[in-house]
């Protein structure tokens, strides 16, 4: 071999061997320090590139797991509300068939269910999770549950969550409870519990003689046409009408029945003798007075016995009192009425009609601006010649605005009676003939009710306090029964929570399937990351077992290698050796 100082082949080998024990050593450093055998592009291309879409894959469904687990609490936040709901319709319901008890406060079991509606809207309002409401609105929201990957294109998945309205509101799924009442629309548009019922004027002198130990007999039919009396024992001298009114008032046998009134001759002024009897349930007292050969007279309507006295001065002597104006009236309230009301005025009279029957129902329903107020509505389902009934438009712009008052109600009621009548008597029908109306428009409350011969009915509104006032002047036998409204059915109360129990039965299952759904693909997209997660370590993972033994190798191959090169440069120093 040639011994050179210009080349030092050994110490070049050894270089070269140091060299490639180096970059290993530090290769295998860099897998142990990262715990990858693929780290970057160079150390694998291929490997890599496969690696780091695997990486992308992983990241985007932890990140949808996350938006799965935020749209699960909404979805749950969603069905708790939905179920909270679902327990005040069902206490809706306990309220309404209580109200089915007669001795039951059906204005404080009205009060429970407005409490129990007024927590639905608190409830569908409030039930948001990171500012989504899906009880609130009828949107439907789009979930991403994954991104799949088909031929390098990725495509997103979704499922939709429709949102349920279960607001009381008008549109929403549950506003069929808005104006869900066990009071029947009398309680609620008229002003005092005895209007629209059967009243009776009687006249007595101004000063009374009516004495202690009296009793005082009120005879009436009921809804049966049995002839019924209520006595009333009196307990102390009465002297005057107001002391009169008071007493009765104040008897717990008369008030359960009867309602004592001074009577107005206009506005607030009160005449010095008459007052009004009137009953103050509709669906009890008929008329006043008692039956004679299916006929009803109205003579001997009070009548006092039992001690000395008599009902007035200038009557000395007389112990009855006959019944003087029948009249129906009626406060209303300066509440709108609502699109569909209905008013019923019952009467009956001499006068007949083709049918040859008395007895007669105008219905007075509140209708859409389609229809003129006292236009005939011919077409409705409650519109029977047959049975004497006749339906009356009242045109709604005039008492559905938010500023309509009592006395505007009246006012129209009133056009719609007296015109709608007159349209009665045209066809023939009604109570009244083609040539006489059966009601026309009195100009005062008290007294005047006919104005022509033949007349049935005086209709009258008072522009003071607002009162509407249907009279039959004192002696003719025309009769007045009730002045009602849209009675509160129990059947239609159920029909609509059962309605409204479906809607938010099938609104919490809807919910619920939803959040189960969601709560799967959350499950599966943790599994699946979990899956590719080791699928990826697979590909680049370092095997540190195998890495510390080559560690421990290489580091010896290092000080061999250094070991041989320092050797390799001894070399030149013998050549020295040669030249001394």
């Amino acid at each position: 071999m040639v011994s050179s100082i210009l080349t030092n082949n050994g110490a070049l080998t050894a270089l070269q061997s140091l060299k490639v024990t180096q970059r290993n050593l530090l290769e295998t450093q860099n897998r142990i320090s990262t715990g990858l055998k693929v780290a970057t592009a160079k150390d694998n291309a291929a490997t890599w590139a496969v690696a780091t879409s695997m990486r992308s894959d992983i990241a985007n469904y932890k990140q949808v797991s996350e938006n799965l687990s935020v749209s699960s609490s909404i979805l749950k936040t969603a069905e708790t509300a939905a179920t909270s709901i679902a327990d005040l319709v069902k206490t809706i319901r306990t309220k309404v068939s209580s109200a089915q008890n007669p001795a039951v406060d059906k204005a404080q079991v009205q009060a429970d269910i407005d409490a129990a509606l007024a927590q639905i809207s608190s409830i569908a309002a409030s039930a948001s999770f990171k500012g989504v409401n899906l009880v609130n609105n009828t949107d439907t929201q789009r979930v991403l549950t994954s991104v799949n990957q088909q031929d390098g294109v990725s495509t997103a998945a979704y499922t939709n969550v429709v949102s349920r309205n279960l607001a009381i509101e008008d549109g929403a799924t549950l506003e069929g409870l808005k104006s869900l009442t066990v009071l029947s629309r009398a309680d609620q548009t008229f002003v005092n519990t005895n209007d629209g019922t059967a009243k009776i004027t009687l006249t007595v002198g101004a000063t009374i003689g009516i004495n202690n130990g009296n009793e005082l007999a009120f005879k009436y039919v009921d809804t049966t046409g049995t002839d019924r009396t209520l006595t009333v024992k009196v307990g102390k001298n009465i002297t005057d009408i107001q002391t009169l009114t008071d007493y009765l008032n104040a008897d717990k046998g008369f008030s359960a029945l009867f309602q004592a009134d001074r009577v107005a001759s206009a506005g607030t002024t009160l005449t010095t003798n008459s007052i009004t009897i009137s009953a103050k349930d509709r669906d009890t007292v008929e008329a006043f007075g008692s039956t004679v050969s299916a006929a009803t007279t109205y003579s001997h309507v009070l009548v006092m016995s039992a001690g000395t006295g008599a009902l007035g001065t200038g009557f000395s002597g007389v112990t009855s009192l006959d019944g003087g104006v029948r009249r129906l009236d009626v406060n209303f309230t300066n509440v709108p009425l609502q699109l569909g009301d209905t008013f019923e005025i019952k009467v009956a009279s001499t006068l007949t009609n083709n049918d040859g029957a008395e007895t007669a129902i105008y219905k007075l329903k509140v209708v859409s601006d389609d229809y003129t107020t006292g236009q005939l509505l011919v077409g409705d389902s409650a519109y029977s010649n047959n049975d004497n009934v006749y339906v009356i438009a009242v045109a709604a712009s005039q008492v559905t605005n938010p500023n309509v008052s009592g006395l505007d109600i009246a006012n129209t009621l009133k056009t719609a009676l007296t015109t709608g009548a007159a349209n009665v008597a045209l066809t023939g029908e009604g109570v009244g003939t083609a040539a006489t109306a059966d009601f026309v428009s009195a100009t005062n409350a008290t007294t005047t009710t006919n104005a022509v011969a033949g007349e049935s009915f005086g209709v009258y509104v008072d522009a003071v306090t607002g009162k509407l006032s249907i009279l039959s002047a004192s002696g003719v036998a025309d009769r007045l029964f009730s002045f009602n409204s849209s009675k509160t059915d129990y059947q239609t109360l159920l029909d609509k929570i059962d309605q409204a129990t479906l809607d938010v039965e099938n609104a919490a299952a809807a919910f619920g399937t939803a959040g189960t759904r969601i709560d799967l693909q959350k499950d599966f997209l943790d599994k699946l990351v979990d899956t590719l997660t080791t699928g990826l370590g697979a590909l680049v993972d370092a095997d540190m077992s195998e890495e510390a033994a080559r560690l421990q190798a290489l580091q010896v191959q290092e000080q061999l290698g250094t070991q041989a090169l320092s050797i390799a440069n001894q070399a030149p120093q013998s050549i020295l050796a040669l030249f001394r």
